[in-house]
């Protein structure tokens, strides 16, 4: 039987989480994360990107909430972070027509996570783990390839070439192509992504109904995407320009969505 403790976050609110500290390295994908996160810093509100700069400024090795935002997967070698693996996540079987509850499995997985350190950040501001936990999954989440098939790993297993190179359908979507959509600077590329969007009309309280949304919102662009891919094919300009703007637009909602929520958190509280 599933574990709701795993839908349940204020149940395990009272965990206390030590932060570990570890040397801030480029991580798997993290160009996309800080792009992601300094854009949802960017459409906060003053009073919540001065909560994040303190919060920034409680960790040694990452000097803004940007970068903060890849701490999930720096910890990826550390055992004692182990159980957050299966939190960047979520699976579905390819005959299903939407991912639901059911796919959480009891170790939990990206929907679970999101709302209990959303849950722990309702009662604790201050949890500095949940704080990098919840804006990394949100990320994820509106990366599509993490909300796929469990056969191939999330497209980890889908082999291909890429401007020549050998690689895998999760990487493409995780770097390759953002590596070719003017990506650097950093700061070019948000101020690129932002034009023509604007902060939520709203702050936005989580539930569990609102992520699973955002979850199969990303599943639906899953399946176009396999419905065009096939074993070792090679990609190159024709793929990043359909694509391309698929991810951005991704990466754009995610981040309207996740200032949102941190406007929740933090907009005008004590």
């Amino acid at each position: 039987m599933r574990n709701m403790l795993a839908w349940f976050g204020p149940a395990l609110s009272g965990l206390v989480l030590v932060v570990v500290l570890v040397p801030a390295a480029k991580a798997y994908g993290g160009s996309g994360h800080e792009l992601f996160c300094q854009m949802a810093y960017e459409l906060s509100q003053p009073a919540t990107q001065q909560k994040l700069d303190e919060m920034a400024d409680a960790h040694p090795d990452y000097e803004n909430f940007a970068s903060i935002c890849n701490w999930a997967d720096h910890i990826k070698s550390d055992d004692r972070w182990d159980y957050a693996s299966p939190h960047h996540y979520v699976n579905f079987a390819r005959t299903a027509d939407k991912v639901t509850e059911l796919d959480c499995p009891s170790q939990g997985c990206i929907l679970s996570a999101i709302m209990h350190h959303y849950n722990v950040l309702e009662h604790n501001r201050d949890s500095w783990t949940s704080l990098a936990f919840l804006a990394h999954f949100i990320g994820d989440l509106h990366q599509p390839l993490h909300v796929s098939y469990a056969d191939d790993l999330g497209g980890n297993r889908a082999q291909l070439e890429f401007y020549g190179e050998p690689a895998n359908l999760h990487w493409v979507w995780d770097s390759g192509m953002l590596s070719k959509r003017d990506i650097e600077p950093l700061t070019g590329k948000v101020a690129a992504l932002l034009d023509g969007i604007s902060p939520l009309a709203h702050e936005v309280q989580l539930d569990r109904e609102t992520v699973l949304a955002w979850a199969n919102e990303s599943a639906a662009v899953t399946r176009g995407v396999y419905t065009d891919f096939s074993k070792y094919q090679q990609l190159d300009d024709s793929y990043t320009d359909q694509y391309g703007p698929v991810l951005e637009r991704r990466l754009q909602k995610g981040a309207q969505r996740l200032a949102a929520v941190l406007d929740y958190l933090y907009q005008g509280k004590d």
